[in-house]
């Protein structure tokens, strides 16, 4: 092969180097588009979640006040239960800061990843107590309630323990099922981008953002 063949091909590699640069800045630059938009989605979700549980918390511990006894431990565990719901919303569901946008695409699509995720294992470390603290005061309110109608608690309990548990998995189905049609789609994205910049860099052997 002459030397004017081995110009010809590094200039068609070059050019082809130069598209597909341009074509991953586009690709990214959609991806910030398409994330920006998705946060401001959530988060007025996420302040409509928050004023309505601060709101029933605040409505529990009034009426604690009028309750006696087990009744009123039962409302304060819920108001407490709603206050701590409310910190896990505003800390979990917290915007990218504006620095998140300018990091190395690689920690930028792993940051992206996790706040646009449905649930972490520590999500599930966080909410199965505070569900167990919502149930648990929601328990108490319910038997001793109707306490006063029947004898038989054990039974009461058993239908609480049933209906409560219905309902979280109720609510963890169909909060995923919601997401899916939401968010689904860009997490598909950033996930194929994770996929493609880490392939990328295990065959260059090289990091991208040096």
């Amino acid at each position: 092969m002459e030397l004017d063949d081995f110009k010809k091909k590094d200039r068609k590699v070059k050019s082809f180097d130069k598209v597909n640069d341009h074509s991953s800045s586009e690709r990214i630059n959609n991806m910030i588009d398409s994330l920006k938009s998705y946060q401001k989605k959530q988060r007025k979700k996420v302040i409509t979640m928050i004023i309505s549980n601060f709101t029933l918390a605040a409505v529990y511990v009034a009426i604690m006040a009028s309750r006696k006894g087990m009744e009123a431990i039962g409302y304060f565990i819920l108001g407490m239960g709603l206050i701590l719901a409310v910190l896990y919303l505003f800390f979990r569901y917290k915007p990218l800061s504006a620095v998140t946008y300018s990091l190395p695409i690689n920690e930028f699509l792993e940051r992206a990843e996790r706040n646009i995720s449905y649930l972490h294992p520590i999500d599930y470390f966080i909410l199965i107590p505070l569900l167990g603290f919502l149930g648990t005061g929601g328990g108490i309110v319910f038997t001793t309630s109707l306490l006063r109608h029947t004898n038989n608690s054990t039974l009461l309990i058993i239908i609480w323990v049933i209906f409560f548990i219905s309902l979280c998995v109720f609510g963890f189905w169909a909060g995923k099922k919601n997401w899916g049609k939401e968010y689904g789609e860009i997490h598909r994205k950033i996930m194929e981008m994770k996929n493609y910049y880490a392939t990328d860099e295990d065959n260059l052997g090289i990091n991208k953002s040096d």
